[in-house]
C-alpha cells in the first residue's frame, strides 16, 4: 500500500545515538507492522510514496521517478537557508500531493511565513510506542525534569524551586541518555517536569503521555529560529488538553501553577492524549487518510 522512501546516511552523523529523524522512520514502520499494512523500503511497489527526507539529491532523483500526485513529503525537509531542494517544493507543490507538518503551529508556518498553499499542506505526527508496560511503580524520586536547549539559568530556577518544596527529582537532558535509562527514569516518578523549547512534534514528551505521566511544562510561546521574517506562534507541546497536566510561560506563574498541578496530581490523565493522536493506530489511520483524501 505504501512506499517508504529514506535514507540511513541521513542519521550518520549521530555516532550511534537514536535521532529525532531516525525514530520516526523506525516508529513509522513499527506502526505500519503492527496494523497490518503493505509497505515497501526504497521501492516503487506499492500505490503511496512517503518521501520521508528531502533533503539531498537521492530524495530529488527518486521523487522524479515518481507518480507527483501520489507523493507525501516529510516531515524531514529544511525550507531556509537557500536549501535547493525545499526551495524547489515551494516553488513547484504540484509536484507533490502534500508536504507533512507535525503539527499546527509548524502547518502554520509553512503556510503563512513560507507559502505554500494550505491545501498542499498536512498535519501528521508520527506514532509514538506504547510505554506504559514500563511503569515500575513510585520509587524514591518524585520528579523528572526533562531539559532541552533552554537557558541553564530556568534549570537551575526550578531545582531551586522543588528543593525548597521537598520534592526529590532527577534531570535528564535530551541527547544524553539511552532508551532504556528514559524509560526506567519516567516509569518510576509520580510526574515530569517540562523545560523544553519549541518542539514540532515532541516525542520524547508524548512518550511520558504514553505512560499516563502528568506534565507540568514551562512553555514558550513562538519560534524564531530563523530570525524575525520566520518567527510564528509555537509551544513546547503542541499536543495538548487539561488532562495533561498544567503549563506556564512565565517563572512569576511557578508557585500558582506548581500548587495548583500538584494538588491535582492524581486527576491527570495524560494517555488519552496519546491514545487518539500517538498510538499506533490512530498515527497509522491518519496517514492513510491523508494518502486517500
Amino acid at each position: 500500500m505504501i512506499n517508504l522512501w529514506y535514507e540511513e546516511s541521513y542519521w550518520s552523523h549521530t555516532g550511534g545515538r537514536l535521532s529525532g529523524p531516525e525514530k520516526v522512520v523506525q516508529n513509522t514502520i513499527a506502526s505500519l507492522e503492527q496494523e497490518n499494512i503493505d509497505f515497501a523500503i526504497n521501492k516503487d511497489v506499492h500505490k503511496y510514496n512517503f518521501l520521508m527526507q528531502y533533503q539531498h539529491d537521492e530524495a530529488f532523483r527518486k521523487h522524479e521517478k515518481l507518480e507527483h500526485d501520489t507523493c507525501i513529503i516529510g516531515p524531514q525537509v529544511w525550507f531556509f537557508e537557500n536549501n535547493p531542494y525545499g526551495r524547489f517544493l515551494i516553488d513547484n507543490p504540484q509536484y507533490y500531493k502534500k508536504v507533512v507538518a507535525p503539527s499546527e503551529w509548524v502547518q502554520n508556518k509553512f503556510v503563512n511565513k513560507l507559502h505554500i498553499p494550505a491545501e498542499k499542506t498536512c498535519i501528521w505526527p508520527v506514532g509514538i510506542e506504547d510505554l506504559n508496560r514500563y511503569d515500575n511503580g513510585v520509587g524514591d524520586l518524585d520528579c523528572l525534569i526533562y531539559y532541552k536547549s533552554r537557558p541553564i539559568e530556568q534549570l537551575d530556577y526550578v531545582k531551586k524551586f522543588l528543593d525548597s518544596k521537598g520534592i526529590k527529582y532527577a534531570v535528564t537532558q535530551y541527547g544524553n541518555y539511552s532508551e532504556e535509562e528514559f524509560r526506567n527514569l519516567v516509569g518510576s516518578v509520580k510526574f515530569c517536569f517540562i523545560i523544553d523549547n519549541t518542539e514540532s512534534q515532541g516525542i520524547a514528551i508524548q512518550e511520558m503521555m504514553s505512560m499516563n505521566i502528568p506534565l507540568l511544562v514551562w512553555d514558550v510561546s513562538e519560534w524564531d529560529y530563523m530570525g524575525e521574517d520566520y518567527r510564528v506562534p509555537a509551544t513546547s507541546v503542541p499536543y495538548w488538553s487539561d488532562d495533561c497536566g498544567e503549563k506556564f510561560k512565565d517563572s512569576i506563574e511557578l508557585e500558582y501553577a506548581f500548587d495548583r498541578f500538584y494538588s491535582n496530581l492524581d486527576r491527570y490523565t495524560s494517555r488519552k492524549v496519546y491514545e487518539s493522536e500517538f498510538s499506533y493506530a490512530a498515527s497509522v489511520k491518519k496517514l492513510l487518510d491523508i494518502f486517500e483524501k
